[in-house]
């Protein structure tokens, strides 16, 4: 595809390659295509020795995005595209045997904060210059509470109590959440360096937003989590918590729209459970953190300097001495072997060959297995 401008600076792992640039009212059209990286503790993308397969964040998108459009929940999905560059379904690609790397969305204008006298002004989101955009917040969807997840962090630094959650107190790593609050809701800055989480009412403070609008994504997101968790549970999966984004999009009718966007429910995106075993980018995370304490030592020493003194990128306060350490390539084999055999479950079909003779769900349990072989102990930062 010949594109009119590619973009990779600040995209995770994908590569948009833009075919019509948006206008200030009108969205245009991009392509994301999904590099062989990965992107862990705010620190940008790093290429490992063996490729990624992250053709299956893509194939698991575009049929995620399908199921949402069935359910009446819009997103900036357009479909996935071949080689030629031609759009297809989902569908399409799963009954053809293919994986494809690039979805086409439509694309939208990136309004982004300013970092002024050591903070953060999102200023730029009350000034409405464009009428298509993306919105400066996640919005994090939790069934349940593992010790993994960064909540506990929170609540250990005192930033965040179980009350504000609305939770009793006493309440333990895996303990079941009520069912009258699932999904907690919670919320997290897109474009700052470190992902900073937020109370709602800072949330909706940030993207100069009415109580109706604010109210109504919220709402969106509740509705797409039910629909994922359900998903997952009719395919064997337990769906921990995720994260979603969304872009502003005016309708045919010219009134505004708070859409999807990026990706939803992936291996990457989402925590994800099979039999009560992780199969999710904090896999890798851990294996990050397990061969380099110092390295990722030294991004939290980094983070908290940024933060006291007021500097917009904790990254350019690191230690360069202290270099990255790669997990094996036989972790990264494991990693590929079984996010490959989980996408054939989660799709209900063998697209990826990793096991011909065993069933869908036995592949999973056997890439478990041999993951299992790969990894090291964790240690508890």
């Amino acid at each position: 595809m010949k594109y009119l401008r590619t973009v990779e600076n600040d995209t995770s792992v994908k590569t948009i390659g833009v075919t019509q640039e948006p206008t200030p009212r009108k969205p245009g059209l991009a392509d994301f295509t999904y590099r062989p990286v990965f992107s862990v503790f705010d620190f940008g993308t790093i290429t490992p020795d063996v490729s990624l397969d992250n053709t299956t964040v893509c194939l698991m998108a575009g049929f995620n995005f399908e199921l949402l459009r069935e359910a009446g929940i819009e997103s900036h999905y357009q479909g996935l595209v071949n080689e030629k560059g031609q759009l297809l379904t989902a569908n399409t690609a799963i009954g053809s045997q293919y994986a494809p790397r690039t979805m086409r969305v439509r694309f939208v204008n990136r309004v982004k904060p300013e970092f002024v006298n050591g903070k953060w002004n999102y200023g730029n989101f009350a000034a409405r210059t464009v009428t298509n955009y993306v919105q400066p917040i996640e919005f994090i969807s939790r069934n349940s509470l593992p010790a993994s997840s960064s909540v506990w962090k929170r609540v250990r630094k005192g930033e965040i109590t179980l009350q504000d959650l609305g939770l009793p107190e006493g309440f333990k790593p895996g303990d079941e959440i009520p069912e009258a609050l699932r999904p907690l809701l919670d919320y997290s800055t897109k474009f700052e360096p470190e992902d900073r989480y937020l109370k709602p009412e800072e949330a909706q403070a940030l993207m100069y937003l009415s109580t109706e609008r604010f109210n109504g994504i919220n709402e969106t997101t509740r509705k797409a989590s039910k629909v994922m968790t359900d998903y997952a549970r009719s395919r064997g999966f337990a769906r921990e918590d995720g994260k979603v984004e969304y872009v502003v999009i005016l309708d045919k009718d010219d009134q505004v729209q708070d859409v999807l966007g990026d990706v939803v429910c992936t291996w990457h995106e989402d925590r994800l459970t099979w039999k009560g075993l992780a199969i999710s980018k904090q896999l890798i995370r851990d294996e990050v953190k397990r061969v380099n304490p110092q390295w990722y030592g030294e991004i939290e020493r980094a983070k908290k300097q940024a933060k006291e003194e007021g500097h917009s990128d904790f990254r350019k306060l690191m230690d360069p001495s202290i270099e990255y350490v790669s997990p094996s390539d036989a972790f990264f084999s494991a990693i590929n072997y079984l996010f490959e055999a989980a996408t054939n479950q989660w799709v209900g079909s063998r697209v990826y060959h990793t096991s011909m003779r065993d069933s869908l769900e036995d592949a999973v349990d056997q890439a478990l297995e041999l993951l299992k072989k790969t990894q090291t102990p964790i240690v508890d930062y």
